[in-house]
């Protein structure tokens, strides 16, 4: 079987989640016996035997608050990319075309195609709605709301089959974009499970990040975006160092157009020297820093299956995550990890409060967050959705 996948980005760049999955999905099918080829935006001189780099002149794959006249250029990339996959696809005779995010594959056309939805416009602009921050969410929002959902429904009515990573998305989905039922097929995301860690391990990785091995690290990686609710985790460590708990580290991977705000809170909250931002991370540093974290937090208030999460649990971090669905909905308050509602920074302080001083509760979370993540692996996800491409045909 020979598929083509079509996706915004893609390793070795600094990417996101989506690129992630995209990779360890096409490294798995690879080892089931699919010959996988993936077509991306990227610096083309980086493509590769069987990863094809096709150069954006637009925001399309930028983190940061980019001018208005860059966000215009979008449409002319996403078609730009489509004429490349359409003569791929006619030159190649790929049997199954992927397309990973909807937004670049809507008019992208095969007869076996799947779309995998991780998130939709609706659920952006219902958090963009509850929180806005300013200009970069506006803008967000505009897209969103007008082209954004076009080619979401585009995509999936051009589409065969729509995988989805939870039954949030699908919901979603059936509610509001009416996609046939038979259509949206659930898939969980994965992870790729590590070696487990030596204790002696989290020390070494906090000396090469240059952090004390004497303090307990709290870290987060996100998108600084409304959804992923940054905030919260900022104002849950005011609330501890007014009450002068101490013996931690914070760092907040990721970029975005709320970085900007994000920094300001930390300043107005006087948190500069518990809190660091070090912006976007590579995949090398990033597992470095799961390594090292003691507490993993997740503030989102939607997601659908976030990758970052089980990534920290493969590591062994103990977890503290908003309750929402994905897979906080399946972990279990208080043995796979901590819960809070939504927001609720009172909540999350006290949760964190309560890793940061029982050893014991710290210990057995991470044992059971490890056993947590191994129920996901890349391999199962991949047998599921070569199952899915068979029954295309």
């Amino acid at each position: 079987m020979n598929v083509l996948f079509v996706t915004r980005e893609y390793p070795p760049f600094e990417v996101g989640g989506v690129a992630r999955h995209t990779f360890y999905l096409v490294k798995n099918l690879a080892e089931l016996g699919v010959s996988c080829k993936v077509l991306s935006f990227g610096d083309p001189s980086s493509s590769y035997n069987g990863v094809m780099f096709v150069q954006p002149s637009s925001s399309i794959i930028s983190k940061l608050n980019r001018p208005l006249a860059m966000d215009a250029m979008i449409p002319f990339d996403i078609i730009h990319l489509t004429t490349v996959a359409t003569s791929l696809i006619k030159n190649e005779g790929f049997d199954v075309i992927h397309v990973e995010e909807p937004y670049v594959g809507a008019f992208v056309r095969h007869r076996r195609k799947v779309t995998t939805v991780h998130d939709t416009s609706y659920g952006e602009i219902k958090s963009i709605l509850r929180h806005p921050c300013g200009f970069p969410n506006f803008k967000r929002a505009a897209f969103y709301a007008s082209l954004g959902s076009y080619l979401e429904l585009m995509c999936i009515a051009s589409s065969r089959a729509v995988i989805v990573p939870s039954l949030q998305v699908r919901r979603e989905l059936l509610r509001v974009y009416r996609a046939p039922k038979e259509k949206v097929r659930v898939i969980r995301n994965g992870v790729e499970l590590p070696e487990l860690p030596r204790s002696v391990d989290k020390a070494e990785a906090k000396q090469r990040l240059g952090l004390s091995p004497e303090k307990l690290l709290i870290f987060t990686a996100a998108q600084h975006i409304a959804r992923k609710r940054l905030d919260v985790l900022v104002n849950a460590v005011r609330l501890l160092r007014k009450e002068r708990v101490e013996g931690y580290h914070v760092v907040i991977a990721g970029d975005g157009p709320l970085r900007p705000y994000i920094i300001n809170l930390v300043k107005k909250s006087g948190l500069e020297r518990v809190i660091e931002l070090p912006g976007w991370v590579s995949q090398k540093r990033l597992s470095l820093y799961y390594q090292a974290t003691d507490i993993f937090v997740l503030t989102s208030e939607y997601e659908a299956g976030p990758i970052s999460l089980l990534e920290a649990m493969s590591f062994g971090a103990a977890v503290v995550s908003s309750r929402i669905c994905g897979f906080p909905r399946l972990m279990r308050d208080g043995v796979d990890g901590l819960l809070f509602p939504v927001g609720d920074y009172c909540i999350l302080s006290n949760c964190i409060k309560r890793l940061l001083n029982d050893v014991s509760s710290r210990m057995r979370m991470s044992t059971s967050a490890r056993l947590f993540a191994e129920r996901f692996d890349w391999k199962s996800v991949a047998e599921d959705t070569k199952n899915l491409y068979e029954s295309l045909f």
